[in-house]
C-alpha cells in the first residue's frame, strides 16, 4: 500500500485549538502536494503516499502577518515548519505554534561527540520583530540573543539536559 495518513491538531502554546489554520505537505520544489484546514478543534487529517516531502506547514493565514493580517498586533502568528518529512507510515504531529517560531532545526550527532547531538535552530520572534517603532514588521533582527530565551528540550515526553546554548 502507498498511502497513508498524516494527522493530528493544531494549537497555540497555551493549548487552544487554531480553527481554520491551513496544512500543507511541501514537495522539494516548494510545490503544494496536500493540504487540508483544521477543524473547530483544531483537528487535521491529510491522506498523502508514501514518499520524502521537504517540509509540513502550518498557519492562519488571517493570523499572519506577512499575509497582510488586519489583527491587532497582539492577535497576529507566525507559522509553524516541519523540515524532511520521511513518510513510510502513519504520522501524528500536534502542531504547536503561536509568536514564536524556530525556524530551521536540525538535529546530528558529530562524529567522535557522542554520546550527544547538536541542535542547531533561529528561533523568531513576532513579539521582537514588532518591538521597533516603524509602522512596519522589521525582520531583520528578530531573533533573540541566546541569554533572553529559556531553551528546553524534550525528546519523546522526556526532558534532555543541555551542555551549552
Amino acid at each position: 500500500m502507498n498511502a497513508l495518513t498524516i494527522s493530528g491538531i493544531v494549537t497555540d502554546f497555551d493549548g487552544h485549538p487554531v480553527d481554520g489554520a491551513l496544512v500543507e505537505v511541501k514537495h522539494s520544489d516548494f510545490k503544494t502536494a496536500y493540504k487540508t484546514l483544521t477543524d473547530n478543534k483544531g483537528q487535521y487529517n491529510l491522506n498523502v503516499l508514501k514518499g520524502k516531502y521537504l517540509a509540513l506547514v502550518s498557519l492562519k493565514v488571517s493570523e499572519y502577518p506577512l499575509a497582510g493580517s488586519a489583527l491587532p498586533k497582539e492577535n497576529q502568528r507566525l507559522e509553524f515548519w516541519a523540515w524532511n518529512i520521511i513518510a513510510e507510515e502513519d504520522i501524528n504531529l500536534d502542531i504547536k505554534y503561536h509568536r514564536l517560531e524556530i525556524y530551521g532545526v536540525n538535529v546530528f550527532r558529530i562524529q567522535g561527540a557522542t554520546p550527544g547531538y547538536t541542535i542547531y535552530c533561529r528561533p523568531m520572534s513576532l513579539t521582537r520583530a514588532f518591538s521597533k517603532p516603524e509602522k512596519n514588521i522589521n525582520f531583520s533582527d528578530p531573533c533573540p540573543p541566546a541569554k533572553e530565551i529559556d531553551i528546553k528540550v524534550e525528546i519523546n515526553g522526556h526532558p534532555i539536559n543541555l551542555s551549552s546554548i
